[in-house]
């Protein structure tokens, strides 16, 4: 199916994407496995992170291997602080020319320009990527339970309706792997952050087993704040993966018991005409 996220391989590494995006040829993208990499330390081979204990260099090399399935390299990837808010970030040509491809306190990063990679990290959290084919535009967010209460994606949605333009009936979106449903149980904290935000009606809980927790479904969530601001509901292409119940496939905060772990990255950029693989 070309509306569902599909693990393929390309020059030996297995990574996520989608083909009805493959095929249009508009943008190139990707989320990576944990496979495919140079790595040797506990994390295993494919870290894209340097918080997982793998050495920097080995995770740089893994970056550029993965960059390299797109004629991309490390030069050319934009990416965000992620601290877990809701700022986004514009890459013009302004930033491009002064070199600037890191932005502190940053969770989502929109391009109009075809010389940026958009890329972003996660072990659990959801990564949301953005497409509006008649600009074109892309974007890129990270989502865990605080990006996720905050509207995360809201904001990029009027950040590109404001900044580029574009129009909501005609973005396309793609979710990540991330933690499903079925292995997100949250307490206390979250419930109350989930009741207090301005999209607490948008918010997906499901009830658990333990007193005062309930289970949060990320994508869910995310998918009704889309919808609530204009997104059609078969332009939000999904995936039925859950990063801690398959350890072959993926890094897991909450499989590795709360312990420092790997993590993905997904990337997103404007192809140019002709010149992309």
């Amino acid at each position: 199916m070309q509306d569902k996220l599909q693990l393929t391989e390309r020059k030996n590494i297995p990574f996520f994407s989608l083909p009805l995006w493959e095929k249009t040829k508009i943008c190139g993208h990707g989320f990576s496995s944990r496979l495919g990499g140079v790595g040797v330390e506990r994390t295993i081979s494919f870290d894209m992170g340097f918080k997982g204990g793998e050495n920097p260099s080995r995770v740089l090399e893994n970056r550029e291997r993965f960059l390299a399935i797109w004629g991309k390299n490390n030069s050319v990837l934009c990416t965000g602080e992620q601290v877990h808010g809701r700022r986004v970030s514009i890459i013009g040509r302004e930033e491009l020319l002064a070199g600037r491809r890191a932005f502190p306190k940053t969770d989502a990063l929109v391009t109009a320009e075809r010389k940026a990679v958009l890329g972003a990290f996660c072990a659990d959290c959801l990564l949301v990527f953005f497409l509006e084919p008649s600009v074109p535009v892309v974007g890129i967010a990270h989502a865990g339970w605080r990006g996720t209460c905050k509207g995360i994606v809201s904001r990029v949605v009027r950040i590109m309706k404001r900044q580029f333009a574009a129009d909501p009936q005609k973005i396309q979106v793609l979710m990540s792997p991330s933690i499903g449903a079925c292995c997100y149980e949250i307490g206390v904290e979250v419930i109350e952050c989930c009741r207090r935000s301005s999209w607490k009606e948008e918010m997906v809980l499901y009830p658990a087993g333990k007193s005062g927790h309930l289970y949060f479904d990320l994508r869910a969530s995310n998918r009704n704040v889309l919808m609530k601001e204009g997104i059609k509901s078969n332009h939000i292409f999904g995936n039925d993966f859950c990063t801690k119940c398959d350890s072959s496939l993926f890094y897991s905060y909450r499989g590795s018991g709360g312990k420092i772990t790997g993590s993905h990255m997904g990337i997103i950029f404007l192809r140019d005409t002709g010149s992309d693989h």
